[in-house]
């Protein structure tokens, strides 16, 4: 018999990331930030997709725009506040591996 806790589905993981976040007070950058991430509606206009740039920069596209205008900063200061928010937040280390994973993810797409 262990005290291991049940494995969580991903969309599990998100939804709890997304919970804990929510009640942390931020600035409206990061929460649209974070709100894309986790696919969540926190913030007008809604950032709806992000790319991170060779150099490491980070764009995104809001709401109803075509192109990705919105220059969001650098990808290795997203993953700093990540790792700042997570204590403030109780995010467990599957929340913020998610999160890391999709900043990983939006890399890829290069």
């Amino acid at each position: 018999m262990t005290d291991d806790l049940p494995i969580r589905e991903p969309d599990q993981i998100r939804q709890d990331c997304a919970r804990k976040l929510q009640a942390v007070q931020v600035s409206d950058h990061f929460q649209a930030i974070l709100g894309c991430l986790l696919d969540e509606d926190w913030t007008t206009p809604r950032l709806v997709e992000m790319l991170i740039t060779p150099d490491g920069h980070m764009l995104g596209r809001p709401t109803g725009e075509p192109s990705f205008k919105a220059f969001l900063g650098a990808s290795e200061d997203l993953i700093k506040n990540i790792h700042g928010v997570a204590p403030v937040a109780e995010l467990d280390g599957d929340e913020i591996g998610y999160l890391v994973a999709k900043v990983a993810e939006i890399k890829r797409q290069r």
